[in-house]
């Protein structure tokens, strides 16, 4: 009797742990940066809000996060650079994508601090896509830190 108890419990917890779950199953995705707005200088001890625009694979997929990437440039010790990936999730069981959406969303980013007289310079990277051997292809734009001196004119020398 015992034998068949054991037999029974042990028939039920394998049914019960059966692996045809039709649940979501949430994947993750890069979505292509179209757009950055970013002032034309930083200033020491500033914190800015930049607003990034990027294009969704589908509208199955939703915007997730911001992944982020820091790191001092070897080749150029006064520039701070950071890259930045849109990152969408979406449900891997969908074959087929019916919903309609916006595929264009703009999103912003808050907290952005500079807050290092180190560097006199922030190069910002937007992931716009990969390349065909899986590299990463960006958006790169340079924004001093410090206001720019004003230009002079040119001295006029047609006199």
């Amino acid at each position: 009797m015992k034998r068949i108890a054991l037999l029974m419990i042990l028939a039920l917890s394998l049914y019960s742990c059966s692996s045809d779950d039709d649940g979501p199953n949430v994947n993750y995705a890069f979505a292509e940066i179209t757009e950055a707005d970013l002032p034309d200088f930083f200033e020491t001890g500033e914190v800015y809000e930049l607003d990034i625009t990027y294009e969704l694979p589908n509208a199955c997929h939703t915007f997730a996060t911001f992944d982020f990437n820091e790191y001092a440039d070897e080749e150029n010790d006064s520039t701070y650079v950071i890259e930045i990936a849109a990152i969408t999730s979406y449900d891997a069981n969908l074959t087929e994508c019916d919903e309609e959406g916006e595929l264009s969303q703009t999103k912003s980013i808050r907290e952005i601090s500079i807050s290092s007289e180190n560097y006199n310079n922030y190069q910002f990277k937007f992931l716009t896509g990969v390349d065909e051997n899986e590299d990463g292809e960006f958006l790169i734009i340079d924004v001093p830190v410090g206001e720019p001196e004003p230009e002079t004119p040119e001295e006029n020398t047609n006199e």
